[in-house]
């Protein structure tokens, strides 16, 4: 083998390393990150939804076919008070958006923060729920809805 292709092929398999280690590295963390308890106040309001994020999407969105598939999945009737009580168990901080009802993000929610956003669903429609903090796992965290029904 001449030493440019014996140069190419020991690039190769050191490439093939560092991706095994950092795969490795990932998955390990996002085992144990996934394992870890709720932070106080995570806890799902009475006659309200509870959303977590965390490295599987909102409320584990990847499991449940996120992008092809909206997930979660949040139906009230128009007129409605909603509560929505949100973790964030990640590493990472994370938004979170409703389009139309909070088209910016309510804050940053920082890993270990619990944030509590309340309003009224005034217009029937389905409305995106989506994160817009650019993140490891943002594609899973771009299609749930809010459904307002009559």
């Amino acid at each position: 083998m001449n030493a440019s292709r014996r140069t190419l092929v020991i690039l190769t398999l050191a490439a093939v390393a560092v991706a095994a280690v950092i795969s490795v590295t990932y998955f390990a963390d996002f085992n144990r990150n996934n394992t870890s308890s709720l932070p106080a106040g995570c806890v799902r309001p009475a006659d309200g939804f509870l959303i977590v994020a965390s490295k599987t999407g909102f409320n584990d969105s990847m499991v449940h076919g996120a992008p092809a598939k909206p997930w979660p999945l949040i139906t009230v009737h128009r007129g409605q008070n909603v509560t929505l009580v949100v973790c964030n168990v990640d590493g990472q901080a994370h938004g979170f958006q409703i389009a139309h009802y909070f088209d910016k993000t309510i804050e940053t929610i920082g890993p270990g923060q619990v944030v509590t956003v309340s309003f009224v669903a005034d217009r029937e429609g389905s409305y995106t729920i989506y994160c817009d903090i650019l993140c490891s796992i943002h594609a899973f965290m771009q299609d749930g809805l809010l459904n307002v029904t009559p």
